[in-house]
Order: structure tokens, then sequence, then C-alpha cells
């Protein structure tokens, strides 16, 4: 749905009770401050390249240095140690055996610079775009098939919610069934992000009280920097003409 978590909150919380804080991040960079002060100073983040214009296959985990031997924490034995993610060679501090993709990595670190083009305005304007494209998606998609029949999930509020991800159930609409006959035309996904396989109605989306005539027909749509606004027309005249096939 997009929905954003406390984060700040919850490493605070954690560091006056010398928890280790780990935040997985990758949804985030490029469509909201991800700086260690916003997330409130957490232990380690990881970041996934191909989320913010990378390719994909590369990513990176910050780690805070000496949080892991803090609070009595033993520091995790590398070099072919149980801290070791794969073994052999000692790439990545004796983490994650492998030659590194060179390649990739430069990559990432430029896609990141990127961003912060513009004295840092570029991925504040890429977001304040998005936004708008996504609250055009939703508002076309409502306007052709009715408030009774769309039903947005997540949170209302955009400040608590990133401006690119739009999660939408359609009332009494199959989904998976919606996405096999427009699958050659718009890109898109069934449920929630880790949805449940086999045709299930996603244990996410019941945890969040979707109620089951929409929770079928949820789909996840998400907008990027480049996306115009003919192609979100596009996308809303061809999930309208479906949805509207299984309504008739």
């Amino acid at each position: 749905s997009g929905a954003l978590q406390p984060i700040s909150e919850v490493a605070s919380e954690c560091q006056k009770h010398g928890i280790l804080f780990h935040t997985d991040a990758a949804q985030a960079v490029g469509k909201v401050d991800v700086s260690l002060d916003a997330l409130g100073g957490p232990d380690m983040v990881t970041i996934v390249g191909h989320k913010f214009g990378a390719s994909k296959g590369v990513a990176a985990l910050y780690i805070r240095p000496g949080c892991l031997s803090e609070h009595g924490r033993s520091e995790p034995v590398l070099y072919g140690g149980a801290g070791a993610l794969l073994l052999g060679g000692g790439q990545e501090q004796g983490r994650r055996a492998g030659t590194e993709n060179v390649p990739h990595i430069v990559g990432m670190g430029r896609a990141a610079e990127l961003l912060l083009m513009d004295e840092g305005q570029r991925w504040k304007n890429n977001a304040k775009k998005m936004e708008h494209l996504r609250t055009r998606l939703l508002d076309s998609l409502t306007r052709h098939l009715g408030k009774n029949v769309v039903r947005p999930n997540g949170p209302s509020d955009p400040s608590v919610r990133l401006p690119n991800t739009l999660s939408v159930g359609l009332r009494n609409v199959q989904g998976g069934e919606l996405l096999k006959r427009i699958q050659n035309e718009v890109a898109a996904s069934a449920g929630s992000a880790c949805h449940a396989s086999g045709g299930k109605v996603s244990s996410i989306l019941l945890a969040m009280k979707v109620p089951m005539e929409y929770a079928g027909g949820t789909l996840r749509l998400s907008v990027g920097p480049t996306t115009t606004e003919e192609e979100i027309d596009e996308a809303v005249d061809i999930i309208v003409r479906e949805a509207k096939r299984q309504l008739e």
C-alpha cells in the first residue's frame, strides 16, 4: 500500500533498550528522506539499486560503526565464520565471498548522485511528480468505475505513504483474471507486494482488514519519475475496460 512505518520512533526505542535495529529502505530511496537523521539513526539500513534507477542485482547494507559489539554483543566471526553470508574469499570485509560486480556498484553510486542533483532537490521534485501521477491514477479509476467499486488501501494521509505506490481494491473484480487479460498492456500485480500464491487473498490485506469483496480485486500499481500523464490515462482505460467486462 506504500504505508510508511514510524522508523525513527522504532529506532529511538531500540536505542533506549540496547536492541540492534535494521530497516529495509528498499522502497523508500528516491521517494522520501532516508538520511540517517531522518530515520532516527538505525544500526543498519538496506537499499536496493533498481528501486532508484540502478540495475537489478545490486544493493548496499549500511552498518553503523561499532553497533555489532555494543551492549555486550559479540562481533560476528567473519572470513569463514558464522558471521559470513557466503564462504570463500574475503570480499565485502569477509561477510560475502565472491567477486564484486563493480559496474553495477558504480552504476548504483551514480544513480544515487543523480537523485541528489539540483542541490539535493532532484529526488524531491521526482517525488512531487510521482504523487501527482498516483493521484491522477486513483482519481481517474474512481471517476470511471465509481466510489462504490474503487477502494484505495492503506493510509489516506499522504505524509505517511510513499508518493509512487497505489494499492487499490476493485469491488467484485477478480484481480488475477484481470491481470491475465491486461498483462501485455499494463505492468501491475495483484494483492500486496508480499502476496500469497495460489490465488489466495493476501494475508497482508486480511491483516489490514480489507473487505473480502475488495481484497480479491486488489491491484498494486506504481509510477516512476519518467511516467507521463498520457501513460496514466492509457493504463486507466485498459484497467477500466477489463473491470467493466467482469462487472457486466
